[in-house]
């Protein structure tokens, strides 16, 4: 009989395998263990990887070079060859690289070395890291087509309870169906699901996906795995070692006679395992796009046929021929397509495919029959390229959706709808549903996306541009213009110096903790707020009540999954509520005692994080190529305009008060950038700082213009209470109760609302929150938040601060530059004062090159220390002062050298530092939660409200005008070209879409992107110049000649008539299209 075939065998060893937990060393004992477990593999003949961790608890850059080094010592005291190979998820993404690796691999097996895989973790930041180790060695067993994969852990095996708090225990030794114990694993109060656990079966379902033995034993006693390889090898019957089973190897009569091994647990491979190819194109990360098929073409791909562009429904992400895609069935009856029709099912994903055209083609021929396809993608019918958009063979599919079930409607209050938000018409906002539609229309995109991505960046699309620079246009005018600003812009690149004495170098920042076990970065509030969100909705599942769905970020989604439906004390849930009331309010050191008082555990590994630290948010940078001046990109636009505040104050002829204001990006460097474009790390900003006499109580010569404005107000004392109830009030009434400190910060808050008002801002979804002592910048005393509600919750779009003199006076006191205001006075005024006279003959030699310092320490001091010093030099004959920056930090000044006097002086001219009000705008957190405001869904015929309508009011909209000819007879074109020509003339934005679709689907289609306005060209139109006006929400239309539709629209664009008046003004018109408004 001949002798097994020998074994491909993958050891992955985690951190805590092999690193001290304590002193962060190499376990050397269990390194030398392991490497002589290795060696005596070989020698039985086997092939061996390994899978090293400890490169992250080691300090990457560092711990990689000392690690190997480390296994290539151990290994050549027995004279057996090591190779570090690094992997990032790039590596495995890339088919050509994944080959590269895989034959690297394999080559160096045949050569009789043992590869020892790291993850590349000095280069793999989240974006093209794997996320543990135990998913890099499942996959590296995959591709090398291993035969058995052993996941080292501190336990003997699985257990059916938690064996520490449970003695009666029992090991799983053999697992079968590993669905069913990832269920398990994920259900609340699994043991397994803690302490990594959860990774390893994860690990371990894609290793016996492909054929893979999965095995866990401990990792304290390497000997095992190698009595384990022996016991199954020797058991194993004679053929290839491709094709071994352990299924049949757990059946032989062999293992029923021979000694049992050590006590372990072995997951079953798969019998039809998924390999090669297959297995790439399923796990491969970050498919580059997505195809949105129907149900025939999924029944299609089922009987082994390829995908046709008829099959189809629509195209996301920008990939490229031979590119991996994920495939999602849809209904054509929901979401709107390209084509104007429904579909609905987001979010199953049945497989994933190499395409045979990339993403513009099939955009072009997507719904189209074949022939017909390839002539629309500019292919000649019988070129040998495929008719079929991909091949059955370049496809992987979804084990758990291979079988073919017909989707049913889309629950509207399920999934990511939330109850609690709503649209412009007071239907349920399906936020799946709008970004869907965002991101077909482009209003904005991630940045680099066929390169993966980048969180926190974003590329904003035509529309997306358009809409901005209308806001941007609208702003300047209702601020700048109407306010008589004085406007600047400056640089974004701020050297070091100018940050470090605003304070932003030392006190610009967010708390984050780190996980101890998986080196995870959590943004400390957000962790906190999560866990205790989680905790109070498993107490509402505990006692019956009905939980609403709300849409939360991922981040906090991920840490919160596991939360069981715990009943909580009604004091506990109390307390809970109120420091999720002040969780804003909250710093680092606080935030670590939530952590601790409420036990608040990392989900994804049970463990609790480190205590938190200040993460500045500023992006550091050097300025020129010496790299000798550091410097940051600006994580505000209003330091530029404080240090040209004196040329500012010239150029306003010395005359206060006074505005500047700047529009240009700022940058902030977020722990965790999500929500869209609700937090990014490049943004756009518009900044007023309003400079204005501190006496007098901060008067506004025009607040009576606005006092009688009211605002929904949030104050920090009903925030204090753990209450987040508002009060509607006149500003007027607030300044005057002392709600709202002074005229001038109360002015800028009803100038905020009526702009938010003018742009289309829901004002039933805007408050205004103050903020608390502790929660405010650094920079202000005072401060208010124009907050807009969105389905992620209140979100923060305007700060309006009153800064005091902060910025002013800490400038001016480091350069010495006179940052202030002098005006005469009315009266001389007489001032009784110490006053300091220097004998600089006498007081230069005496100091020499301090001389300057120790000058101007003693100018700085006040009216009180020069008191005391002037009694000080008549008792003693000498001062001593207290000067930073010479030897000792101590001077010694007698009275030859210095005199100090009380004396009369008369003062002519006032001097003053004046204070800032400053209204900060978020423009990418107003143009979103403005999207979400004006967006609703429009019944159509059939009942479903899945027509998608953004209602922007015309100033705003990116298009104005929709232009459409009946039909696409070339007599129509001449008359569309002039409208064109004359509304350009006019300074109006329009589309032409002369497409072949009913007019309706133009109209609707336009509808999703805002277009208010649309003028239809028709044959009447050819007889007597008469057009039609269409308005965008009713749907209802108006007919005159030319000249008059265009002063209509004029009047509509620029906000003086709204369509109300227009259509009481012209005749009605019943024509082309019948809708049904939304209800």
């Amino acid at each position: 009989m001949r002798k097994p075939k020998p074994l491909t065998v993958v050891i992955k060893l985690g951190t805590s395998s092999i690193v001290d937990e304590n002193t962060h060393e190499p376990l050397l004992p269990i390194l030398t263990l392991i490497v002589d477990t290795a060696v005596k593999l070989r020698k039985d003949g086997h092939r061996v990887v390994i899978v090293s961790s400890g490169a992250i608890g080691a300090l990457a850059a560092i711990g990689q070079c000392r690690l190997i080094s480390l296994w290539d010592s151990l290994f050549a005291h027995l004279t057996q060859p090591v190779a570090q190979i690094l992997l990032t998820r790039n590596d495995i993404a890339d088919r050509t690289r994944y080959l590269n690796a895989q034959s690297t691999v394999n080559e160096l097996l045949d050569m009789g070395v043992i590869p020892i895989v790291n993850e590349n973790d000095t280069l793999a930041v989240s974006e093209i890291k794997f996320g543990d180790n135990d998913t890099l060695s499942a996959i590296t067993a995959a591709m090398i087509h291993a035969d058995l994969l052993f996941l080292m852990t501190d336990v003997d095996c699985l257990y059916d309870k938690n064996p520490r708090s449970n003695p009666d225990a029992k090991p799983i030794e053999i697992v079968e169906d590993i669905s069913a114990l990832e269920a398990d694993v994920s259900s609340a109060g699994s043991a397994l699901g803690t302490g990594g656990m959860s990774t390893k079966i994860i690990a371990a379902r894609l290793g016996t996906s492909a054929g893979v033995t999965t095995i866990i034993t401990r990792s304290s006693n390497p000997g095992n795995i190698l009595s384990i390889v022996r016991y199954l090898h020797q058991s194993q019957p004679s053929r290839s070692a491709s094709s071994v089973s352990l299924n049949l190897i757990a059946a032989s009569e062999n293992l029923e006679t021979r000694p049992a091994p050590p006590l372990h647990t072995r997951f079953l491979p798969s019998t039809d395992p998924i390999r090669d190819r297959h297995f790439w194109l399923l796990h491969t990360p970050n498919p580059h796009g997505t195809l949105y098929i129907d149900e025939g073409a999924h029944k299609a791909l089922l009987n082994k046929a390829g995908l046709l562009p008829v099959g189809v429904v629509d195209v996301e992400g920008n990939f490229a021929q031979q590119e991996v895609v994920r495939l999602i069935v849809v209904n054509r009856r929901s979401v709107p397509g390209p084509d104007g029709k429904r579909w609905e099912g987001l979010g199953l994903e049945v497989g994933r495919a190499l395409v045979n055209y990339a993403a513009p083609e099939i955009s072009r021929i997507l719904g189209h029959q074949t022939t017909l396809a390839r002539l629309r993608s500019g292919l000649a019918p019988r070129q040998t390229r495929p008719a079929a958009v991909l091949c059955r063979r370049n496809l992987s599919a979804s084990s758990k959706l291979c079988a073919f079930q017909p989707l049913k409607p889309q629950n509207p209050k399920a999934g990511a709808m939330s109850s609690s938000a709503t649209t412009l018409k007071g239907q349920p906002l399906d936020k799946v549903v709008l970004d869907a539609m965002l991101r077909r229309r482009m209003f904005y995109t991630p940045s680099f996306e066929i390169y993966g991505g980048v969180g926190g960046l974003y590329d904003y699309g035509p529309p997306g541009c358009a809409l901005q620079a209308n806001i941007v246009d609208l702003w300047r005018k209702h601020f700048v213009l109407e306010e008589d600003m004085l406007e600047v812009d400056c640089t974004a690149l701020t050297p070091h110096d100018v940050l470090k004495t605003s304070g932003h170098v030392d006190k610009f920042a967010d708390w984050m903790c780190k996980d101890p076990k998986n080196g995870e970065i959590l943004r400390a509030d957000h962790f906190v707020e999560a866990i205790l969100e989680a905790r109070l909705k498993g107490d509402k599942e505990a006692r019956g009540q009905k939980v609403e769905e709300k849409e939360v970020d991922p981040k906090k989604k991920k840490k919160a999954k596991s939360a069981a439906a715990v009943k909580l004390d009604d004091a506990v849930v109390q307390e809970y509520e109120e420091v999720l009331a002040k969780i804003d309010n909250y710093g680092g050191p606080e935030l670590g005692e939530l952590i601790k008082k409420y036990d608040l555990k990392n989900p994804e590994t049970g463990v609790l994080p480190s205590e938190p630290v200040a993460f500045n948010l500023m992006f550091q940078t050097s300025i020129g190529p010496s790299s000798n001046l550091p410097g940051y990109l600006r994580p505000e636009t209003a330091q530029g305009q404080f240090l040209n505040f004196a040329k500012l104050l010239e150029f306003n002829q010395s005359q206060m008060p006074f505005a500047s204001a700047s529009i240009g990006k700022s940058y902030r460097n977020e722990i965790s950038p999500r929500a869209g474009l609700l937090r990014v790390r490049e943004f756009l900003m518009a900044e007023i700082e309003h400079f204005v006499d501190p006496e007098g109580g901060k008067k506004h010569s025009r607040f009576h213009e606005v006092e009688d404005v009211e605002l929904v107000l949030l104050d920090r004392h009903v925030q204090l209470s753990g209450k987040t109830e508002t009060k509607k009030m006149t500003i007027g009434q607030a300044v005057k109760d002392g709600v709202v400190d002074n005229e001038t910060l109360g002015y800028f808050l009803a100038r905020i609302h009526l702009f938010m008002k003018r742009i289309g801002v829901d004002l039933s979804k805007m408050r205004f929150r103050q903020h608390m002592a502790n929660e405010m910048a650094h920079y202000a005393c005072d401060c208010w938040d124009a907050e807009l509600l969105t389905s992620t919750g209140w979100v923060e779009c305007v700060g309006c601060a009153d800064r005091s003199a902060y910025d002013l006076t800490v400038h001016a006191k480091k350069t010495g530059a006179p940052l202030v205001v002098r005006e005469r006075l009315d009266e001389p005024k007489v001032i009784e004062e110490w006053q300091i006279d220097i004998q600089k003959k006498k007081f230069g030699p005496l100091f020499k090159k301090d001389a300057k310092t120790v000058e101007t320490a003693l100018e700085a001091t006040s009216q009180e220390q020069r008191e005391k010093l002037a009694k000080e030099l008549t008792e003693t004959g000498k001062i001593v002062l207290d000067v930073e920056g010479i030897a000792d930090g101590k001077a010694t000044i007698d009275k030859d050298s210095v005199a100090i006097e009380f004396r009369k002086r008369v003062e002519n001219t006032r001097e003053f530092t004046p204070n800032v009000i400053e209204p900060s705008f978020g423009i990418g957190r107003i143009l979103y939660s403005l999207i979400e405001h004006n967006y609703w869904t429009r019944a159509s015929d059939g009942g479903d409200e899945s027509r998608g309508v953004l209602s922007f009011p015309p100033t705003v909209a990116p298009t104005k005008v929709l232009l459409v000819p009946l039909s696409s007879n070339p007599q129509f074109k001449p008359a569309v070209k002039a409208l064109s020509q004359k509304l350009r003339s006019l300074g109006v934005s329009s589309r032409v879409d002369d497409s072949s679709a009913s007019i309706g689907k133009r109209y609707s289609r336009n509808d999703e992107l805002g277009t208010p306005l649309g003028i239809t060209v028709d044959f009447q139109t050819l007889q007597d110049g008469s057009i039609t006006l269409r308005d965008r929400d009713s749907t209802t239309q108006v007919r005159a000649e030319e000249s008059k539709i265009l002063d209509a629209i004029k009047s509509l664009v620029d906000g003086s008539k709204n369509w109300e008046t227009v259509a009481s003004e012209l005749p009605k018109f019943e024509g082309q299209e019948v809708e049904v408004v939304a209800r």
